[in-house]
């Protein structure tokens, strides 16, 4: 079979246009297991999970809020997310050298850290969105406005079996709490999109 030129320059388009990550990019990741599904049902997003990238050695490395909080390769970052949901996401304006050692120094001391399975805010406890916000509010940026756990789809019933396991139920759940979802972030106008491999 011969392909066109202009057929092959299509279909390896975002090949061509993929470029290795940089210190500071949001990575997004999307999946079903554990909790996966009742935060993409609450937020109507693909995605339920995120991170910060960094290098390590030339190694491309991510920061997240897991339990505990801690870093991964980018590559197993990857290999967890259902087929179609990784993205990649940097920063338009670049920030300046102190900001950025500003918020790896903060990003750092976080390591080691429980992850808040309660989605609450505050630095004891942390989970993925509300890490990779508080690392750029530390440099001086707000990704978002944060929200409160009411803005989301909280009758679904995946997202009602998580209240329900974890707050005894819809009417412990402290509705106004400030929050910060994947999607909050993945939707901010001042992150662009960055094709990745």
């Amino acid at each position: 079979m011969k392909w066109s030129f202009a057929y092959l320059v299509f279909a390896l388009s975002p090949l061509l246009a993929a470029e290795p990550l940089r210190e500071g990019d949001i990575v997004f990741s999307g999946s079903p297991a554990g909790q996966g599904r009742a935060i993409m049902n609450a937020t109507d997003s693909p995605h339920s999970h995120c991170g910060v990238v960094f290098v390590e050695n030339g190694k491309e490395m991510v920061l997240e809020a897991v339990q505990p909080v801690g870093v991964v390769a980018l590559a197993e970052f990857k290999a967890r997310a259902k087929p179609g949901t990784f993205m990649a996401c940097r920063l338009k304006a670049p920030l300046s050298p102190e900001n950025l050692r500003l918020a790896r120094s903060w990003a750092e001391a976080q390591i080691g850290k429980d992850y808040d399975p309660r989605f609450l805010w505050g630095d004891d406890r942390l989970y993925c969105s509300e890490l990779v916000w508080k690392i750029y509010h530390h440099a001086g940026v707000e990704l978002c406005e944060p929200r409160r756990f009411q803005d989301y789809r909280l009758d679904d019933p995946a997202v009602q079996k998580i209240i329900n396991e974890r707050f005894g139920g819809a009417a412990n759940l402290p509705k106004d709490e400030k929050v910060v979802a994947p999607s909050d972030l993945a939707a901010s106008p001042l992150l662009e999109k960055i094709p990745s491999p």
